[in-house]
């Protein structure tokens, strides 16, 4: 495993008064040397993310919706188009965050942006976060990501939860929130906090929000009723052919209206 090395860089950084907006993939500390298993560091010190404080047993949207709009926000997350196809140009880029929870409150880790081929899926920090005062041993409740000109949720996005390692060393992805390690989190009534995934996704001036949880319930933000109104049933369509399965939308009931 690489160690970490979170503080050093930051100290760096700070001393040569550059603002660090993101992290490559590339930079990150990984478990099993496991390229999927990277560790993002957190939380996020930006001014528009907050860290808040609640006792509800889902994720508040007053973190959700400041962590969307600033992820799209960054270089490359939202109108970097080509004007005659309306795709992705080169330098379009993908960011994801991990929303997790601590014993004092709900926090975003830092985005990652893929290093190679910026228009690739941000593969989540499957690794878990480390928080700069409670380590790693943080609950992750899911991911939230952009896409870049519009582009619309694909099946593979539907299946990105959080991972912790089984007894017998595999690891796997759950339905609830937990730490790489096991460590659950709970609510008021000891339930277990289910895990949720979150797209931001239109342009600056018309932005699209969405959530799923991994029963494929597929919600959008309404911002003139101010709360998430279901949308469709949604799953992964299995890739035939050359076509990968980042090109397939999912199969929704009813279908999904972007």
């Amino acid at each position: 495993m690489r160690r970490a090395f979170f503080p050093t860089l930051l100290l760096v950084l700070a001393c040569t008064g550059h603002r660090r907006l993101y992290y490559l993939r590339s930079e990150l500390p990984i478990l099993e040397g496991r390229f999927d298993l990277a560790v993002v560091p957190g939380p996020w010190p930006h001014d528009n993310v907050p860290s808040v404080v609640s006792d509800t047993a889902t994720v508040p949207d007053d973190l959700v919706l400041p962590t969307l709009r600033t992820l799209m926000a960054l270089p490359g997350a939202t109108d970097a188009c080509d004007p005659n196809t309306g795709r992705p140009r080169p330098d379009a880029s993908e960011y994801c965050v991990a929303i997790y929870k601590t014993p004092q409150d709900w926090r975003v880790s830092w985005p990652i942006r893929n290093l190679l081929n910026e228009r690739n899926a941000c593969q989540p920090p499957f690794g878990g976060v480390e928080d700069e005062s409670f380590g790693r041993e943080v609950p992750i409740v899911g991911f939230a990501h952009n896409h870049p000109c519009g582009t619309l949720m694909s099946g593979p996005d539907l299946t990105q939860f959080p991972a912790l390692k089984m007894a017998d060393g595999l690891w796997t992805m759950v339905s609830y929130a937990a730490s790489p390690s096991g460590r659950l989190a709970r609510d008021s009534h000891n339930q277990l906090i289910p895990a949720w995934a979150w797209l931001a996704t239109g342009h600056k001036d018309e932005p699209r929000f969405y959530k799923w949880n991994p029963a494929g319930e597929v919600f959008r933000w309404k911002e003139d009723t101010t709360q998430w109104e279901f949308q469709a049933l949604c799953h992964p369509q299995e890739a035939s052919g050359l076509r990968g399965p980042r090109t397939l939308l999912p199969r929704c009931s009813p279908t999904l209206k972007w």
